[in-house]
């Protein structure tokens, strides 16, 4: 695994899960949300149902899960959201 690029603690009925993660890989790539896509290459529900994910972590009282975003791992364990580089870069 790669090195830790973010982590944050989130109220996740505040914050839905696919927010937070799309707002902090734009952080770290340094980019509006909005331009996430492109400079990925790649959209969030190419790789998981965003409704499904924000309903999974929601409604569970201890979520744990990863998945792999473009050049990015994300993992969520509980209310922790952390990202990861997932290959070389």
């Amino acid at each position: 695994m790669g090195n830790e690029l973010f982590r944050g603690r989130y109220v996740w009925s505040s914050t839905t899960p696919t927010v937070a993660i799309v707002n902090a890989i734009a952080g770290i790539e340094n980019v509006e949300s909005t331009d996430l896509p492109a400079v990925l290459d790649t959209h969030l529900y190419d790789h998981v149902d965003p409704e499904a994910l924000d309903t999974l972590v929601t409604t569970s009282s201890d979520p744990e899960l990863s998945f792999v975003v473009g050049d990015y791992r994300v993992e969520i364990d509980g209310n922790q959201l952390s990202i990861t580089l997932s290959g070389d870069r």
